[in-house]
Formats: structure tokens, C-alpha cells, sequence
């Protein structure tokens, strides 16, 4: 049996008119059945808007996934095996640089790619785990951000978009999930010594200025100060900023009221927003 043969590849095509490139992994399996033959091309399709195909070092859910695939990728077909709901197919790109294995039920007919369909791409992420249980993810355009063992991102290269940064966080989610590690979880060191210390300003409904506050030294109990407005609420955050998209938790004010916080990432993926909404009917926004 031959050697499997991992090298770093990248896969990169245009749907009508639009770039978009994905970064694999180019495996070589070794072929232990007659494979069926079908159409030259596969295009992924049926594939949920906010996920990917997952494209696996072999066919069947066992091997480790290895790149993600959007809808509308085309690659070249070199055979399957299985039927039905169970036939997994390998497919390779138009170029033949790279090759992975994907769920058949995921493809259908393509013909082949337009002239000039190879280009660069930014917004495709490739994981490259280090040694010392860091992983990077990198994009073609050269953004590199850097994550911890616990799936902590501690370092950014300056090129990164909002954009950039929120796929690579998507990244590490799904390559943690993969492994059945929780965000957050892994290097128990580094849970225990996150520091945290974060202030904001922002406004509450109706006017009057709001200010915030999140700090700590542990992961699991972070404290959520508020004030303003004739306002001094507490809460406890769970997870560290940028750990999770968003985070809701219980806030208590020294007037009696009570209600709730909602933590998330912003969008261009720079700071936090924190609103908050209370049974006595205020509410307002802090930005971190």
C-alpha cells in the first residue's frame, strides 16, 4: 500500500463572474475498490448558506476533514464509490494540483470550468496547525491569524479584514468541532490564566450616557459592570471576548430591577457589543 502524501494546495475558481478560491490539503489514497465513473465534473450543490461541504482525507466520515468546499465549486471527477445516501466521490481540482474526498449526495453534473476561471480569492481560510498545538489560519491575500490551543485568537496579521477575521474564527469553530473540542476547551493552562480587561462607552435608550466593563482572570467568571443613567447593574461572563459570537447573560442592578445582556462580536470584527434590556423597560448599548 502507498504512503498517504499530505501537501499544502489551493483550490481557486470564479462562479459568474465572481472570485472564489479555496485553500486544501492535496491527499493521495490508495484505491482499494473499482471506483464508478460518472461525469468529468462535480458542482457542489445543496449545501446549507451558511455552511460547507466538508472534503476529507478518504471517503467516509472517519477521515479528518481537511478543507471546506462552498456551493458552486467545481472539481474535477475521479470516480466514487457506494450508492445512495453512502457514496462518497473523489474529486480533484480543475488544475489537478489538489484532490480530497467528499459526500456524492452533495454533487451533481458540471461541465468543465470557463477559461480564466483561476483566481485569487482572500476569503477562503487554510488551517495549518503547529507543533506546539497553535494553529494558523491564512488566507491567499496573505492575512494570517494566529489561535491558541484553547481556540483563543492571539494574534492577527494587519492586512485582515472584519471579514477575514470573522471566517477565521468560523474556521477554528468547525476544525475544534471536528475534533469534538469545545471553544474555549483544550489547554486548561491557558483557560485558567485569560485575562480579561475591557471598558466601553455607550448610550441608554432615551438618553443619558452608559458606560461597561468586563474583567477577570478566569475563564467562566468574567465580571460585567454597568453604570450610567442612574444605573449600576452586575452580570458574570461566561466565556472570554471573542471566544463565542455572542454570549447572554443575567444582569442584577442595585434598584431592584434585573434583566438581561447580550455579548457579541461585531461584524467587522474589531470590539464588542454588549446590549442590554431590563424589566423596567431600560435598556441601551455599550461598545467595547
Amino acid at each position: 500500500m502507498r504512503p498517504t502524501t499530505i501537501l499544502a494546495a489551493a483550490v481557486r475558481r470564479a462562479t459568474g463572474g465572481a472570485a472564489l478560491a479555496l485553500l486544501m490539503a492535496l491527499v493521495a489514497v490508495p484505491g482499494t475498490a473499482r471506483a464508478q465513473m460518472g461525469p468529468d465534473y462535480w458542482k457542489v450543490t445543496g449545501v446549507a448558506a451558511d455552511d460547507h461541504l466538508n472534503i476529507r482525507t478518504g471517503p467516509g466520515t472517519a477521515n479528518p476533514v481537511i478543507a471546506l468546499a462552498p456551493n458552486g465549486a467545481v472539481f474535477r471527477n475521479l470516480g466514487c464509490r457506494g450508492e445512495g445516501s453512502g457514496r462518497w466521490c473523489h474529486v480533484e481540482t480543475p488544475d489537478g494540483s489538489s484532490s480530497g474526498w467528499v459526500a456524492g449526495r452533495f454533487l451533481q453534473e458540471s461541465g468543465a470550468p470557463t477559461e480564466g476561471s483561476v483566481s485569487g480569492e482572500p476569503d477562503v481560510p487554510e488551517l495549518h496547525a503547529r507543533q506546539t498545538g497553535e494553529v494558523e489560519v491564512r488566507f491567499a491575500s496573505g492575512c494570517t491569524v494566529l489561535y491558541n490551543p484553547a481556540g483563543r485568537a492571539i494574534a492577527a496579521g494587519s492586512s485582515c479584514s472584519g471579514t477575514q477575521r470573522n471566517l477565521a474564527h468560523d474556521a477554528i469553530e468547525a476544525h475544534r468541532r471536528e475534533q469534538g473540542i469545545a471553544i474555549g476547551q483544550g489547554d486548561a493552562s491557558i483557560a485558567m490564566q485569560s485575562d480579561v480587561n475591557l471598558s466601553g462607552n455607550g448610550t441608554i435608550y432615551g438618553g443619558g450616557g452608559l458606560t461597561g466593563r468586563i474583567f477577570g482572570h478566569k475563564e467562566g467568571a468574567y465580571a460585567l459592570a454597568l453604570a450610567g443613567g442612574g444605573l449600576t447593574c452586575t452580570g458574570l461572563v461566561r466565556h472570554a471576548p471573542g471566544t463565542v459570537r455572542s454570549e447572554t447573560l443575567p444582569v442584577h442592578c442595585i434598584n431592584g430591577a434585573s434583566g438581561s445582556a447580550v455579548l457579541v462580536r461585531n461584524r467587522s470584527g474589531k470590539g464588542y457589543t454588549l446590549s442590554v434590556t431590563l424589566t423596567n423597560g431600560t435598556g441601551g448599548y455599550v461598545i467595547f
